[in-house]
């Protein structure tokens, strides 16, 4: 499981490398954003243990993710 997850690690932290703007923010929040990211894939389908944050936390990736999608989408087209 510590290999996947540092796998899973490092795919975050390579996705969150392509959005142009944490730029500015540094190395950090994209260590933190992958780090949130692993969590609330943990925690995503459990129902056992209801932790209301990591519902939260989940939408609000997912939301990221849709933006990084579109922005994303919309250099495919500039480019085409």
């Amino acid at each position: 499981m510590a290999e996947s997850d540092g796998l899973l690690r490092a795919e975050a932290i390579e996705a969150y490398e392509a959005i142009p703007s944490l730029d500015a923010h540094g190395e950090l929040t994209r260590a933190i954003l992958a780090e949130v990211a692993l969590l609330t894939r943990k925690y995503r389908c459990v129902r056992r243990h209801d932790v209301p944050h990591i519902a939260e936390l989940t939408g609000l990736l997912d939301v990221l993710w849709q933006e990084v999608q579109m922005v994303e989408a919309e250099a495919v087209e500039r480019v085409s």
